[in-house]
């Protein structure tokens, strides 16, 4: 049995729109209860639970919300359910003592009690506010149409795949379950956000621009293969690559016929650590130290002077990048695409 703590104030599953009426009346003048969206997030790890509680009082800071944390363990022997609530709240813009408060409500179900999510979910939802679910670790079937088919925004995160085509499998049965469809947001995606900035940077530079038709090999280092892939399968998109398979090997071909075999290094550091395009007449790409905020981007060959460039790598701390995603809007079809390409490699 796991015992959660410093979760707030400990309440019963009845009774909790009762008490959190009371911690506000409880609280002065100073303090406003807001929400702009519903934000659920589930996870079945214990660990977690502090380290969420305090991304989403980052995230309170940014978007107010009603915060969902479900800590549940399908697996337990013995069944129970148990509630606690909370607020974050922040001082307002300017001058003003008035403070903005979003409410948190952490659940934790044990046994049985975890199939009961999507009623506890539906049950505490503020008024039809949209729905931003992050459902953290592995989908597990079988899947619950009339709750995925609510969500607004489906968020997740495919690095922590230990299986990502059975999962990508699972995304699509729950992105078909609407007739609108959900929106998928994988933070995966997200926080290749600054690489795909600079390395379009990279290709507006004359000498590249040139040399983009005549690529014959791309090379990255990764800090996990299916974030490499990601990327690779945007470049392919984007460059009208497609993929090849011959004699066991994967490669792609560009529009004129030319193969481009590709190269993908595990190592520990930055999400992407390097990526580099080899020609005939000149290499170019960018690399990144850990923990440098920037990409050193450089251009060389036969005929070409040294260009380097450094350029910004963006944010890459998980909590910014959920925020990035928490403040967009729309779907992501460069996304959409991007799996596409990289499907039969999965």
């Amino acid at each position: 049995m796991t015992t959660l703590t410093n979760v707030g104030l400990p309440v019963e599953i009845g009774r909790i729109d009762q008490e959190l009426g009371k911690l506000w009346e409880g609280s002065d003048d100073t303090k406003t209860r807001a929400s702009l969206m519903n934000l659920a997030i589930y996870t079945e790890d214990a660990e977690s639970i502090s380290t969420n509680t305090s991304r989403i009082a980052e995230i309170a800071d940014a978007h107010a919300c009603r915060a969902i944390l479900i800590f549940a363990d399908p697996e337990a022997v013995d069944s129970r359910a148990e509630a606690w609530i909370d607020a974050h709240c922040h001082r307002a813009t300017g001058k003003s003592e008035r403070q903005i408060c979003s409410e948190q409500i952490t659940f934790q179900l044990e046994g049985e009690m975890a199939a009961a999510m999507p009623n506890i979910v539906f049950s505490h939802l503020d008024s039809d506010l949209p729905l931003y679910f992050w459902r953290q670790g592995n989908f597990r079937r079988p899947l619950n149409e009339k709750l995925w088919s609510r969500v607004d925004r489906l968020i997740y995160d495919s690095s922590d795949w230990d299986n990502p085509a059975d999962q990508f499998d699972i995304v699509h049965e729950i992105d078909n379950f609407t007739e609108t469809h959900t929106t998928l947001c994988d933070l995966n995606w997200t926080r290749l956000l600054g690489t795909r900035f600079a390395l379009a940077q990279l290709f507006d530079h004359s000498c590249v621009l040139a040399q983009i038709g005549k690529i014959g090999q791309v090379s990255l280092t990764t800090s996990q293969r299916l974030t490499g892939l990601l990327l690779l399968g945007w470049l392919a998109a984007q460059l009208g690559w497609r993929h090849q398979s011959l004699l066991g090997k994967d490669s792609f071909v560009n529009a004129e016929g030319g193969q481009i075999d590709f190269e993908i290094t595990e190592a520990s550091g930055e999400a992407i650590s390097n990526c580099t395009f080899s020609c005939q007449e000149a290499t170019f790409g960018i690399t990144r130290e850990e923990g440098c905020s920037y990409y050193h981007a450089q251009v060389a060959g036969s005929q070409i002077s040294a260009a380097p460039m450094r350029i910004p790598a963006g944010k890459s701390k998980l909590t910014d990048i959920l925020l990035m995603e928490l403040g967009r809007g729309g779907r992501h079809p460069l996304y959409t695409k991007a799996l596409a390409v990289i499907e039969p490699l999965l």
